[in-house]
């Protein structure tokens, strides 16, 4: 995980958050279509996303993640349930101070929190594929290589129902270079997955166990 106030680590955590933003999106949608927008003074969840991410840009936020112990995801949907919370808690008293009925804040939802978490965490590994597969793009333009996006419904398990000899005929190849070729894409894909992975937690002897979390969480 990144660390300091150097433009690297600014830089990866700039990178972080751009990964994470879908996720946060999401799950602030339905936040705010379950407890209305009115809670957070009429605020919309791209902009609550935004102020969100602008806090943790700044700094403060990140500097209280490097002394948690939990992966990047699991402190970052702490932190914005925290977020979330403190904005509530201000609009209730402005309207309390502005001698305005104040809004009926709901409890916080613990008991759906485990649903939240499984979808939020599906949110997660949907970004994290979708920016290894950005990342693999180029990679797959090599002369050498079949483009990554003819073989990538062979990597994320969205596979049509051409084979893969149709692709070969289609491309004027024999279907061993497919083969080869899907085999090369594979090992750069697990390793940007792993290399992703990595930027999100403070060890790598806990690399495995987030990359196990994330196929659970696409099941």
């Amino acid at each position: 995980m990144a660390k300091g106030d150097d433009t690297a680590a600014k830089a990866a955590l700039a990178t972080l958050c751009e990964t994470y933003y879908p996720p946060i999106h999401k799950y602030l949608q339905r936040r705010v279509s379950a407890d209305h927008a009115r809670i957070y003074g009429g605020r919309d969840a791209a902009d609550l996303t935004h102020d969100f991410f602008a806090r943790m840009l700044e700094g403060k936020m990140f500097t209280r993640f490097q002394h948690d112990g939990a992966p990047f995801r699991v402190y970052l949907l702490g932190a914005l349930r925290h977020f979330l919370s403190q904005l509530r808690i201000r609009e209730s008293a402005q309207k309390r101070g502005g001698n305005m009925m104040p809004t009926m804040l709901p409890n916080e939802p613990t008991e759906s929190h485990g649903f939240d978490d499984a979808v939020f965490d599906r949110d997660w590994a949907l970004a994290m594929i979708q920016r290894a597969i950005q990342s693999l793009e180029p990679a797959g333009e090599d002369s050498r290589d079949i483009p990554a996006r003819r073989l990538l419904p062979w990597i994320t398990g969205e596979m049509n129902t051409k084979t893969r000899s149709q692709l070969a005929a289609e491309l004027g190849l024999s279907e061993t270079v497919i083969k080869v070729s899907l085999h090369r894409l594979r090992k750069k894909f697990r390793h940007t997955i792993r290399s992703l992975i990595a930027a999100t937690v403070k060890d790598s002897s806990e690399i495995d166990a987030e990359l196990d979390h994330l196929i659970r969480a696409l099941r």
